[in-house]
C-alpha cells in the first residue's frame, strides 16, 4: 500500500510538470512590491511617477521589507525650506502646522493633495515601529520659497526652476551619503534624459536610477493592448518585453518622437494596476477646501503673481477643472 501511494505521488508530480499550473487560466497577480524592492539591489534610486493611480505606493511603504531596503522618500510636494518641520513630524513630534510642508510649495495643486497628506502620516506611523537607525526620512524637494516674502512676480523668479533643487537634495542627502531613495514625482522629472532631474543626477552618477511609469491608458487601441498586459497588479520591465517593441506613439509621453520610435523613452518599467477605465483620480482634500484662511492665501498669491482670471493659481479655477474632469483617470 505504501509503495502504491508513492507511485501515485510520483505520477501526480509528473502531471504537474507536464501541464503548467496556469494552462488555460489567467495568470495570478505578480508581486510588484517585491519586484520594485529588488531593484534597490543594483540602484541607489527607484523613481516612480506620482501621485499613484491605485494603492501600490501605500502598500509598498506598509510592506515590512520596505525599511530594510529604503532609507529616504524624495517627494515633489514638499517645501525644502520646511525640511526641519517635516523631520520633526516624521519622528513623532508635535507639528500642528505640518500641512504647510505641502501647501506652501510652488505648485498650488499640492495644497489640495490627499496623496501627500496621507503619505506623510503613513510614514510617521511606520516610523513608530522602527529603531532609530531604520526610520524612513522624507525629503522635501520643492524650491525653498517663503510665500510671506512673495509680493510681485519678480519675487517668485528664483523659484520657478524646480529640477536644480531636486538634484541638489537627492545628491547631497542620498547619493553622497550612499543611501537608497524612492523618488515620487511627475514622470517628466524622472526619465533618463539630460533635461530631467534624474537625467542630471545620472550625468554624475551613471545608472543610479530605475524609472517606473504608471499605466494610465494607451493613447489608442487601449482595450486590446490592456488585454496583452494581462493580470494586475504587475511591474513589467520594458527591456525584453513586448512593450519595448510597441511604437512610442501609444504611450502618453506628451512629446514628439521620430516615426518608428519604439518603447517608452527614458523609462525602465511599467506599473499596471488595472485598466485605465477603472482607475480613480486623486480626490481633493476636504480639509483644504474648507480652510478659508488657506483659500484666501492662495488668492493673495495669485494676485501677487499677476495671475489672470482663469489661471489655475486661482482656487476657483482649479476646483472647476477638477469638477469637470470626473472621478476616473480617463473620465
Amino acid at each position: 500500500m505504501r509503495v502504491f501511494r508513492v507511485l501515485l505521488t510520483v505520477l501526480a508530480a509528473a502531471v504537474l510538470v507536464a501541464v503548467p499550473a496556469d494552462a488555460g487560466q489567467p495568470r495570478p497577480p505578480s508581486d510588484p512590491v517585491g519586484a520594485l524592492l529588488t531593484e534597490f539591489d543594483t540602484h541607489s534610486i527607484v523613481a516612480k511617477s506620482s501621485p499613484d493611480v491605485g494603492t501600490f505606493l501605500f502598500d509598498l511603504i506598509r510592506d515590512p521589507r520596505f525599511p530594510g531596503r529604503v532609507n529616504d522618500i524624495a517627494v515633489e510636494c514638499g517645501n525644502s525650506r520646511l525640511q526641519p518641520l517635516l523631520d520633526a513630524y516624521l519622528a513623532g513630534g508635535n507639528a500642528p502646522d505640518i500641512s504647510r510642508v505641502w501647501r506652501d510649495t510652488t505648485q498650488p495643486s499640492c495644497g489640495f493633495s490627499t496623496f501627500y497628506e496621507q503619505l506623510f502620516a503613513l510614514v510617521r506611523q511606520v516610523n513608530t515601529t522602527l529603531p532609530a537607525a531604520r526610520k524612513i526620512r522624507v525629503l522635501a524637494c520643492d524650491p525653498p520659497v517663503d510665500w510671506s516674502r512673495i509680493h510681485t512676480p519678480a519675487d517668485m523668479e528664483p523659484f520657478y526652476d524646480r529640477d536644480p533643487v531636486i538634484v541638489s537634495v537627492v545628491k547631497t542627502q542620498v547619493l553622497q551619503k550612499h543611501r537608497k531613495a524612492l523618488m515620487l514625482f511627475g514622470l517628466g522629472h524622472l526619465t533618463h534624459d539630460t533635461g530631467s532631474a534624474v537625467g542630471r543626477l545620472e550625468q554624475e552618477y551613471p545608472g543610479a536610477a530605475y524609472v517606473v511609469a504608471d499605466h494610465r491608458g494607451f493613447t489608442s487601441d487601449n482595450t486590446r493592448l490592456e488585454q496583452r498586459l494581462g493580470a494586475w497588479p504587475a511591474l513589467v520591465p520594458l527591456k525584453g518585453s513586448w512593450l519595448s517593441g510597441l511604437e512610442t506613439k501609444y504611450f502618453p509621453t506628451n512629446r514628439d518622437y521620430p516615426p518608428g520610435t519604439r518603447g517608452y523613452p527614458g523609462v525602465d518599467a511599467y506599473l499596471y494596476e488595472g485598466p485605465a477605465d477603472l482607475l480613480l483620480r486623486e480626490p481633493l482634500s476636504a480639509r483644504a477646501i474648507l480652510d478659508t484662511e488657506f483659500l484666501n492665501e492662495l488668492r493673495r498669491r495669485a494676485t501677487a503673481l499677476d495671475t489672470p482670471p482663469g489661471g489655475l493659481e486661482w482656487p476657483e479655477t482649479f476646483f472647476e477643472r477638477e469638477r469637470a474632469s470626473g472621478v476616473l483617470v480617463r473620465g
